[in-house]
């Protein structure tokens, strides 16, 4: 580090600690803030003990913290559930709950209210809200005559609610019991005394233009993100996916996953745009909680913010695969598979012999085509009981699910792991006691495809290794040429790797008001069904 940088380096960590530690504000005038996200086990007794031990475990958490942050997030889904849905206040007007009877403000809203003020600090958690509505024990009655909502609120260091957002995006069961609101990006803004305005949206919302993309291009540039994410390989699990929508947007992130494994759900960090992750975990421990804090960038463009940045980069090395070493491997998350991969057009990747191979291949499917030139080098596997992965290389341009539930357009160039040579393989791990090595390492990934603009979209470059975590920015690189009908996209891999399980480009095409909009329950329901057949007459064509 030159002597000027690493000055400045040890100025901005000295002036971080004495403020942190004195438990002030960060200044409207610094080049940064002080984020926090929760990571926080899933509701599994519901009731008003339960809820309030589950407060009093967020207090512990912000008071125990040793840097106080500007702003938390918590978990989705953690406090409450339909049967003790609760009111919440309107930000319009402009409510301090704290000093509030508890008869007009249900004890989370109120004590959470406390805790921002006492603590001086941003919090938002996330409820089950009822509006309109006389409280029933009947959960029918309340389900068919209440408007039920899944909602973010956020209080300022006042303790006053100054947002609400009501989840627009409903996934799988949610549309039997929860409402959604018509104007979700209008209601998911707010302003902060540190000088940033943000953003906020739920769990699924992240995969549709309305309200993160619309937000984004609105110019909101830092978001938060309670979330309950349950990840699905090869292309959706938590961190992978979090890390590459903030790169792609260029925008802070900071999301607050629930701690659910058994049921696929666990995922929690602090992402910065086009300098990466922060903070990430994922974790096998269904009970833990924790607060996870970090130094955050404001988004604008200075030479002295790509500094702290470049800097603060350090905390993202990653320890390196030696080619004949057994894989460090998490395998404590129940990963749901892609099926659409099936579908996929797909090439196997022979296997090496003790030489090194240099492969130019051409995948088309539909309208897309990916070109792919790949660099890679056989290891030394002297134990025989080990087990290595297999890949394949893919391309895809039309309808999927996530999840195999809801539908979404994608476009991918890409390659994967699988645990053997068939496809149906694909998109799967080895359990947790198979010693796996890899059998080669790929030197070098040059991906290039041409994606069609007809619609929306958003470009991502999606990787995860054997850890279930992303690629560190500086791992690849990453280059978009927009012309009038395509853009031409390339992703390399810079940096020798042999632990990926996925490595390519990944096209989300919005179907946001659209035939295929999940909103219009029929056209959705319709289209689902249709895309089944579709799938069973593919797979009785292979089997035929």
């Amino acid at each position: 580090m030159r002597l000027k940088e690493s000055f400045y380096y040890y100025y901005i960590c000295y002036t971080l600690w004495i403020v942190a530690i004195r438990g002030e504000p960060t200044p409207a005038n610094a080049d940064y803030y002080i984020g926090a996200v929760v990571e926080f086990p899933a509701l599994t007794v519901n009731g008003a003990a339960s809820t309030l031990k589950r407060l009093g475990e967020f207090r512990r958490l912000l008071e125990d913290a040793d840097i106080r942050p500007d702003i938390v997030v918590f978990p989705e889904g953690v406090l409450n559930d339909r049967r003790t849905a609760i009111v919440v206040p309107k930000p319009s007007e402009a409510v301090l709950p704290c000093d509030a009877d508890e008869v007009y403000y249900d004890y989370i809203i109120s004590r959470t209210s406390c805790y921002a003020r006492t603590l001086s600090l941003y919090v938002l958690i996330n409820v089950v809200e009822v509006e309109n509505c006389t409280q029933t024990g009947d959960i029918e009655n309340l389900i068919a005559n209440c408007a039920i909502y899944n909602t973010n609120v956020v209080f300022d260091r006042s303790g006053t609610v100054i947002s609400r957002y009501r989840k627009y995006n409903l996934f799988g069961s949610e549309w039997l019991y929860f409402n959604y609101t018509t104007q979700p990006e209008e209601e998911a803004i707010f302003h902060t005394d540190f000088n940033v305005t943000f953003g906020h949206f739920t769990c699924m919302d992240v995969l549709y233009a309305r309200p993160a993309q619309a937000l984004v291009q609105r110019g909101i540039t830092d978001f938060l993100h309670p979330s309950k994410w349950q990840s699905e390989l090869p292309f959706m699990t938590a961190v992978q996916l979090h890390q590459s929508w903030a790169y792609s947007n260029d925008v802070n992130l900071l999301v607050a996953g629930t701690n659910d494994p058994h049921n696929g759900c666990t995922g929690t960090g602090i992402y910065a745009g086009k300098y990466g992750t922060l903070i990430a975990t994922m974790t096998s421990d269904e009970k833990q909680s924790k607060l996870h804090v970090s130094v955050v960038p404001k988004k604008y463009n200075t030479t002295v913010n790509t500094r702290v940045m470049e800097d603060f980069k350090l905390a993202q090395s990653e320890t390196r695969v030696l080619e004949d070493d057994v894989l460090d491997r998490f395998t404590g998350v129940a990963l749901a598979r892609n099926d659409n991969i099936d579908l996929f057009f797909t090439q196997p990747l022979g296997v090496l012999g003790n030489e090194s191979e240099t492969l130019q291949q051409q995948l088309c499917h539909n309208d897309l085509c990916c070109n792919f030139y790949i660099e890679r080098h056989a290891n030394l596997v002297e134990n025989v009981s080990t087990s290595s992965y297999y890949y394949r290389l893919a391309a895809f341009h039309g309808i999927g699910s996530f999840l195999n539930t809801e539908p979404e357009a994608l476009a991918v160039c890409t390659l994967f792991a699988c645990t053997g040579d068939h496809i149906y393989t694909c998109g799967r791990i080895y359990e947790e006691n198979v010693p796996v090595v890899p059998s080669y390492t790929f030197d070098v990934i040059r991906i290039t495809g041409n994606f069609t603009r007809k619609r929306p979209s958003l470009l991502l470059p999606t990787s995860v290794n054997s850890l279930l975590m992303p690629l560190a920015v500086d791992a690849f690189e990453w280059q978009v040429a927009e012309y009038s009908n395509v853009s031409v996209v390339n992703l390399t891999l810079v940096q020798s790797r042999a632990d990926l399980l996925t490595f390519g480009i990944y096209a989300n095409y919005f179907l946001d008001d659209t035939a295929y909009d999940h909103h219009n329950k029929d056209a959705a329901g319709g289209f689902v069904a249709a895309a089944w057949l579709i799938w069973l007459s593919l797979l009785m064509q292979v089997y035929s």
